[in-house]
């Protein structure tokens, strides 16, 4: 497996693992991931030459970056994968003077099974709870 930037060419296989994750991301999160990745760095996952993860970063500032969209195709699931997008983009954006990178996920307020992975697995990566929201309209 390798982690590699991504560019346009790779969005449409980004795009198509996120439609195979349809418990997480609905057409219009694709619509809207599709646009960020071209304007928002991308990272890709790769296994003899298909993408089977990505993951989007938004810098806010030089010392903040988040990530907007995270996901593995599901049949690579508890590969490692995302811990790997992780560690490499968490690398670069050290060496480049980011100190904290965020993610918004669904809170266990929701009560929506399919994000207590998500959630345990960025724990897991030790990222921590700050704060929780109030739902988007539409959510």
């Amino acid at each position: 497996m390798n982690i590699l930037k991504g560019n346009e060419k790779h969005i449409e296989a980004c795009c198509s693992i996120a439609k195979g994750l349809s418990e997480y991301f609905t057409e219009n999160a694709v619509e809207t991931m599709s646009k960020d990745m071209k304007k928002h760095l991308l990272y890709i996952a790769t296994d003899l030459d298909e993408v089977v993860g990505f993951m989007t970063i938004h810098r806010k500032n030089n010392h903040v970056a988040e990530i907007l969209w995270m996901a593995v195709k599901k049949s690579k699931w508890n590969q490692g994968i995302g811990s790997a997008l992780i560690e490499r983009i968490s690398n670069d954006l050290k060496s480049q003077g980011v100190r904290l990178l965020q993610v918004k996920t669904l809170s266990e307020d929701a009560k929506y099974s399919p994000y207590e992975s998500t959630r345990q697995f960025y724990e897991k990566m030790n990222f921590i709870h700050i704060e929780t929201i109030d739902p988007y309209p539409g959510w």
